[in-house]
Parts: C-alpha cells; structure tokens; sequence
C-alpha cells in the first residue's frame, strides 16, 4: 500500500510539473532546432 502511495504522488507531482511547463510555455511553444547540417564551413580551423 505504501508502494501504491509512493508511486500515486510521484505521479502527482509530475503531472504537476508538467502542467506549470505548459501554462508557462504554452503548448505549441518550441525551440527552434540548430541545424548543423545546413550552415556554411568559411571558417578555415587555425593552426
């Protein structure tokens, strides 16, 4: 039974965390990605 406590409020407070996430970010909000692939090498490495 302790387990089951333990295991509900874990969920509990990661639900809660979740949800402060959301309200502070909103749900569509998303870093923009780098995308190394894509940037030009101009710079020669210095000796």
């Amino acid at each position: 039974m302790d387990r089951f406590f333990l295991a509900i409020m874990v969920s509990a407070v990661l639900l809660l965390i979740v949800a402060a996430d959301l309200l502070v970010n909103g749900p569509a909000f998303q870093e923009p990605t780098a995308d190394v692939a894509r940037v030009p090498s101009t710079a020669r490495p210095v000796r």
